[in-house]
């Protein structure tokens, strides 16, 4: 027989065979024999079910009420928030602890039934299938023996069940661990539960001492709150008195300033009336001192031309003379007649000369006044039109 770690077949020889042939025949019929006297389990199934089934139901519905119960403690608790129910809050806490206690307990107690009442039909219904399975592969064994000589098929059984039985024990080592790492979790979790609880408390204890000092800042700031606002009760009423006077003083400014305001309107309306009256007398003025000047203007212009006729008249007579003075010298020839006729001639151009200058300060006058007039009357027209236009504006502002 070759090594069971060799990777080819082992073939056995023909006298080898034919003795597993012959023991696994007879095991074949022994098995044939056990399926024969095996009663059958799917009728005897209700009946086994029943001998065992009604303690596991009864531990099963306790259970059942029990999670129901840790439900409804649990959605209570939730609904519990602030510190008014602190007190029924406790107690559900510790109702829900007992009650996961009894749950603990019960667990236990159904898997101790199920242990010690296992399910004979599922049971009997097992050990028939497992057998009816191993009756085929020694079937195919034998079959294998006599063909070939090898039994290549219960080798490869057995590893795939090796192989199924090593992931089984790798399944149950990480069941280990997971057991082990919960109970660990657990472990850290009743800490952290322990912990959690020290700190409620000394935040509760943290909160008494809050609200005791909160109490005390609520009566001072209740107090201070009582003066503040009689203070500020006080002042507001002293401004508003002050508010007020201030209110009658700028009442009293207001009507003296409307006082005036109507005083200036009727003063300015009666100066607008006057200066416009005014206005139409200086144009009328204007107008007759225009006519006037023209007409002086007329008669200076004429005595000018009168006065300049007459320097000519003189000038051709002051030349007569002059030549007849000379023709005196001349035919004289004396220094006497000729300083008689100097003394002569000197009078008549000083005569002349201050009859021009008096016609000259005539006509001066005349141009000087008729020139006055007129700017003055021109100058009283504008006048007026400006105090018009001054007036209409400082009415249009008001």
């Amino acid at each position: 027989m070759a090594a069971e770690g060799d990777l080819g077949p082992t073939v056995l020889s023909p006298i080898e065979a034919q003795r597993v042939v012959s023991v696994l025949d007879e095991t074949l019929e022994k098995l044939a024999f056990l399926d024969s006297i095996t009663p059958d389990v799917l009728a005897h199934r209700d009946e086994l079910s029943a001998l065992v089934g009604d303690e596991i139901s009864r531990v099963i519905l306790e259970q059942r009420a029990l999670e129901r119960r840790y439900e409804e403690l649990i959605a209570t608790r939730s609904t519990l928030k602030g510190l008014a129910n602190k007190s029924k809050y406790k107690e559900i806490q510790l109702e829900i602890q007992n009650l996961s206690h009894a749950l603990r307990e019960s667990t236990k107690n159904l898997c101790r039934s199920l242990k010690d009442n296992p399910n004979i039909g599922e049971n009997l219904l097992k050990i028939q299938k497992e057998r009816e399975q191993l009756q085929d592969l020694l079937g195919k064994t034998v079959r294998e023996l006599r063909d070939s000589g090898t039994f290549q098929t219960l080798v490869t059984q057995v590893q795939e069940e090796k192989a199924a039985q090593d992931r089984l024990a790798e399944i149950v080592r990480r069941e280990k661990e997971t057991t082990a790492a919960v109970k660990q979790l657990e472990a850290d979790l009743q800490r952290e539960k322990r912990e959690h609880e020290q700190e409620m408390k000394e935040r509760e204890q943290r909160i008494r001492t809050l609200k005791e000092e909160l109490q005390r800042k609520k009566l001072k700031s209740s107090v201070d709150g009582r003066c503040a606002r009689m203070e500020a009760s006080a002042k507001t009423n002293a401004k508003l008195r002050a508010f007020t006077m201030e209110e009658e003083k700028l009442q009293e400014t207001v009507d003296e300033l409307r006082r005036r305001k109507d005083t200036e309107a009727m003063v300015h309306e009666r100066t607008r009336d006057f200066l416009k009256k005014k206005q139409q007398q200086l144009s009328a003025d204007s107008i007759e001192w225009q006519e006037k000047y023209q007409v002086h203007l007329d008669e200076k212009e004429e005595e000018l031309k009168q006065l300049t006729a007459a320097r000519e008249g003189d000038l051709e007579t002051l030349n007569a003379l002059q030549e007849r003075f000379d023709r005196e010298v001349a035919e004289a020839a004396a220094r006497e007649a000729e300083a008689a006729r100097q003394r002569e001639l000197e009078a008549m151009k000083k005569e002349e000369e201050q009859r021009q200058r008096v016609a000259a300060t005539l006509l001066q006058r005349g141009l000087m006044i008729g020139f006055k007039e007129k700017q003055a009357a021109i100058a009283a027209a504008g006048k007026g039109k400006k105090g018009k236009k001054g007036k209409g504006k400082k009415g249009k502002k008001k």
